[in-house]
């Protein structure tokens, strides 16, 4: 869009703001239901029933033509080689509709489409709850530009990876023959389809997703990048994992519910390890070091001893996962004393249901903070520390009684991995808790919530989808005057524009809603600002992330300052050791290269 010149610095609007390029789920129609049941592989093929092998998920209803095809996913099961494509499945088949979908199959394409769809709009899901708004996919390219619908290839190529194309708005799926090792269902020789791994559908939907928050994280300028991109992913399949109730009771039973460890909820990517890799473990797990007594971890599951993309992700699920389990273990002692004091040798049925509940609401809340933390996380240069302030900033936001230390495990978990938070004192809630801005707070009136037109239905809060995208460009714009300015530009990370430095932009202008666990219901709005300065290298970015309450109280601003020359110094010294196309990437103006590097990270996990 073109520049802004009515303000003390001149700004640009963000194609991102362009509400009519987001693919939105419509409400239902009149007579139409509100849910639709379809049956997926709760992990993949090689586990057993008695594991929990097939679940039937409960997404919301929408019209489908075959494919299916929906108004967020276009599943096109196409080969990449020949470009033919497979007869899709047409899920609004009355029998398909009563029987929820095709059963499980490990070879039928038709079941392969059902299940991309099924965990793509699962997790989607997830996402609007714990956003409060429709996230909308990341700025993708190729035929998804003009209407924002994720294209998903279930059977694309002959490999053993699937990876998140932004350049061409899709998921790629691959699918090969598994190892003379290959275990359980599989045999050697067999074709493994990576589609139908639930957990790797919905680590790649996440991605897509996680490129719709912050369309910079792809741009690999720190080692935490990239890793926060995988790990984030992962959790999200992990949690999401914890809706199936019966696998979790089967977990408890495993470990009597002393702890939340069982094979059945940690592994990730099951079928891929154990048939494609060395077949003698998962793709990954939830759990590098097992004990919470001491310290610090083995230093070689921590933060300071990984570098590749993959195994420092893990760090980060694992150290998520264990500030998840501690919080299980202190909300369920009453409970696990109780059951002890029965002096029975097994836990009795009751028991188990009653822990399993608790392990599956807490799921909930930590897949919640884990997506809602997204929204309070720089624009860029995201490292593991800032992602922790994020989520105590996130959490004290909306829950300043943390009876039960939700926080605090967290710290104490980052921590124990070593994770390093820069520019705080220490680690208590008050340092980690992100600032306003230098200057301090202020009112942006025309950001009130009374004055945006905002719409309120089925519990979301968001722009009106058929006013030309008129509402948000009103609020952008008076964003941009209040910001944009000599004596407030320094707390957004901004410079004024100059022949190597380019005006600010709005890139994204987003509605909050938060339910606190007390029932509070909370408002913001959370905006991108963004700048780039040509360097010898090539392009250099800052900005801010700007939390704005439902009265156009400019409350947080978390900023990467555009003339920081020890940030510069420290992105410079990272890309020495990389390759060319990181160092491309990393440097580019539009991050398009940045994209394809997606492929390449996955071939090296």
């Amino acid at each position: 869009m073109s520049p802004r010149s009515d303000a003390a610095w001149p700004f640009e609007l963000g194609v991102g703001l362009d509400g009519d390029r987001r693919a939105r789920l419509p409400a239902p129609g009149p007579g139409e239901p509100s849910r639709r049941l379809l049956r997926v592989f709760s992990h993949d093929p090689s586990r057993s029933r008695y594991d929990g092998a097939h679940l039937t998920l409960s997404i919301p209803y929408e019209p489908l033509t075959p494919g299916p095809t929906g108004a967020l996913f276009v599943v096109e099961d196409v080969d990449q080689k020949t470009g033919a494509l497979t007869e899709p499945v047409d899920l609004d088949d009355h029998r398909l509709l009563i029987e929820n979908g095709l059963s499980p199959s490990s070879s039928l394409p038709q079941f392969m489409q059902q299940m991309a769809y099924a965990v793509g709009m699962e997790t989607y899901e997830r996402f609007t709850v714990a956003l409060g708004r429709d996230p909308g996919f990341g700025p993708l390219g190729g035929d998804a530009a003009s209407d924002g619908r994720l294209r998903i290839h279930p059977r694309y190529m002959r490999e053993d990876n699937a990876y998140y194309d932004r350049e061409y708005g899709s998921l790629a799926f691959g699918y090969c023959k598994a190892e003379n090792f290959a275990q359980q269902r599989s045999q050697p020789g067999s074709h493994v389809y990576l589609v139908l791994s639930r957990d790797i559908v919905a680590h790649e939907v996440s991605h897509a997703l996680l490129d719709g928050l912050r369309p910079n994280f792809i741009r690999p300028t720190h080692r935490d990048v990239g890793a926060l991109h995988e790990g984030f992913s992962d959790l999200v399949a992990i949690f999401l994992r914890f809706a199936q109730p019966e696998l979790v009771r089967n977990a408890i039973e495993d470990s009597q519910g002393k702890d939340l460890d069982s094979k059945l909820l940690v592994e990730v990517g099951h079928q891929f390890g154990f048939d494609l890799i060395d077949g003698t473990n998962p793709l990954r797990t939830a759990i590098l070091s097992p004990g919470l007594d001491a310290a610090v971890v083995d230093p070689k599951y921590s933060y300071q001893g990984n570098s590749e993309e993959h195994d420092l992700g893990a760090v980060l699920v694992s150290a998520v996962f264990e500030a998840f389990r501690r919080i299980y273990q202190r909300k369920t002692i009453k409970l696990r004393s109780m059951l002890e004091m029965t002096k029975q040798t097994r836990l009795p049925a009751e028991g188990i249901h009653l822990l399993a509940n608790v392990a599956t609401q807490l799921a909930r809340r930590f897949l919640n903070i884990v997506i809602r933390a997204i929204d309070y996380c720089p624009p860029l240069h995201c490292t593991f520390g800032e992602y922790l302030r994020a989520i105590v900033t996130a959490d004290t936001d909306l829950v300043p009684d943390d009876v039960i230390g939700y926080r605090d495990a967290f710290v104490t978990a980052f921590r124990r991995y070593g994770v390093i938070v820069p520019e705080v004192a220490d680690l208590s809630e008050e340092s980690l808790v992100w600032r306003a801005p230098e200057s301090g707070q202020f009112r942006v009136p025309a950001l009130d919530f009374r004055h945006l037109g905002l719409v309120f239905a089925d519990g979301l809060c968001d722009w009106p989808a058929d006013d030309q995208g008129r509402a948000v460009t009103r609020a952008a714009n008076a964003l941009g005057q209040a910001i944009c300015r000599p004596e407030r530009a320094r707390d957004f990370g901004l410079v004024a524009p100059s022949r190597s430095v380019l005006p600010p932009r709005i890139a994204s202008l987003r509605t909050v809603r938060r339910v606190s666990t007390g029932g509070e219901v909370r408002f913001d709005l959370v905006a991108e600002v963004v700048q780039k300065r040509r360097v010898r290298e090539g392009w250099f970015l800052g900005g801010s992330t700007i939390i704005v309450s439902s009265d156009g109280r400019v409350r947080f601003a978390v900023g990467k300052h555009l003339d920081s020359r020890r940030r510069l110094a420290a992105q410079r010294e990272f890309l020495k050791g990389q390759a060319g196309d990181v160092r491309d990437a990393a440097w580019d103006e539009h991050s398009v290269v940045a994209a394809r590097l997606q492929r390449r990270i996955h071939l090296r996990r």
